[in-house]
């Protein structure tokens, strides 16, 4: 089964030496969108009123294959 690596930038970049076994790309992008998540309700209290996570998929070749962001925007409405 194929391997691939879930690099983090949220500020900082993190990379995967890990990595996870996906059987096919479907699987790829699931376990990026369950990961965005996670690193996000750990980051956003920490930033700004903007914050940006995203998720860098690369194959065992080095190549990119998929990526996903979430993005958190906060805005005062008191004036």
């Amino acid at each position: 089964m194929p391997r691939y690596f879930f690099d983090i930038q949220d500020g900082s970049y993190t990379r995967d030496d890990v990595g996870v076994e996906c059987t096919d790309l479907q699987s790829v992008a699931m376990e990026a969108k369950k990961l965005l998540p996670t690193v996000a309700r750990d980051e956003v209290p920490k930033g700004g009123e903007h914050r940006a996570v995203t998720v860098l998929v690369t194959d065992e070749d080095g190549r990119a294959v998929y990526s996903a962001a979430l993005t958190y925007t906060g805005l005062w409405l008191l004036r």
